[in-house]
């Protein structure tokens, strides 16, 4: 009998188009191996999946990432726009969700402004909000741009920013390091209808010593404890470089994945292919979701569903029409 395919919400992935629409803000190694990443690159790449699966929906998560200080303005609107646009002509085979890019820390006036205009130009399509929040007190290289502070979380402004995402019923998209996540626990325990969706298996970096995986280690143990919040499995190899080509580290990647799982279930876990910059990375879609698969042989038909699709769905209410 042939196994059955698993339908994929891919809750993660990325279009740009850097030569028409600049973002100094992806990196040095984008523009130079993947200037161009258009609607139609991702549906093409996401044929390449294995056979026993198959993309139902997919998540854009916004790419403006914060303003680079000297460089000419992004409009992050017009991000929202021109995605969409990128997006619709394949949307009513395969429904589409957009994670906006809103500067938290400004005034309510503003930010409700803003949302808004997301909103509608989205077109009844925006899912959530996504403003990275990465800051070192050490290594500029991991602090993103136009995070001014490691202490952002703890303002009243940031509190008042995630009201205005509860009112509209919109996710967030939680990207910080693993010495950010007490901060992160103290606000979001805060606000239990608030769904939050951590990004990139907490930020594991790879490079540090064993006090930095300890603290990783316990950092996620305290988001699990949130039951609002999610985790995508994604981006792996910013924990582990060049892992997909050595099967030690592999092993390694792999106990973090089922670690998580183990920690939040998998109701509240979702893989994600963080598509194109894992290309650049050269991880190739179908390595990505093989490993995927092979690392969950042994789950329920429920868990994995849960995994490939039902979490991103419930996560992003991407079973809802408005």
């Amino acid at each position: 009998m042939a196994e059955q395919v698993l339908p994929i919400c891919d809750p993660h992935f990325h279009l740009w188009d850097l030569p028409n629409r600049p973002n100094p803000n992806l990196g040095k190694e984008v523009e130079e191996q993947q200037p161009t990443y258009l609607g139609a690159d991702y549906a093409a790449e996401m044929k390449t999946l294995p056979a026993e699966l198959r993309l139902a929906s997919r998540v854009h998560v916004e790419t403006v990432v914060g303003q680079m200080e000297g460089h000419p303005v992004i409009d992050t609107v017009d991000e929202t726009r021109w995605v969409r646009a990128q997006l619709e002509p394949t949307g009513s085979d395969c429904p589409f969700g957009l994670v906006a890019y809103v500067h938290l820390a400004r005034s309510p006036e503003e930010t409700d402004k803003v949302l808004r205009q997301h909103m509608e130009v989205a077109g009844g399509r925006l899912r959530g909000v996504r403003m990275i929040l990465n800051h070192h007190p050490d290594n500029p290289a991991l602090t993103w741009a136009q995070v001014e502070s490691g202490e952002l979380m703890r303002t009243g402004i940031f509190r008042a920013s995630l009201e205005q995402l509860v009112d509209l019923d919109l996710s967030f998209d939680l990207s910080c390091h693993p010495h950010q996540v007490q901060d992160a626990v103290a606000v979001f325990s805060d606000f239990p209808s608030l769904r939050v969706v951590t990004n990139h298996v907490g930020f594991l970096h790879d490079g540090e010593d064993g006090a930095h995986e300890r603290l990783w280690r316990e950092a996620m143990g305290a988001l699990a404890e949130l039951p609002n919040v999610f985790m995508k499995l994604s981006m792996l190899w910013f924990g582990n470089q060049g892992y997909q080509l050595d099967e030690s580290k592999t092993a390694k990647v792999r106990g973090r994945v089922l670690e998580l799982i183990d920690l939040f279930g998998c109701q509240r876990c979702m893989f994600a292919s963080n598509y194109p910059v894992d290309r650049v990375m050269g991880i190739p879609v179908a390595k990505l979701y093989s490993d995927f698969l092979s690392w969950t042989r042994d789950r329920s038909d429920e868990d994995r569903a849960a995994l490939f699709h039902d979490t991103a769905v419930t996560a992003y209410r991407m079973d809802s029409s408005t």
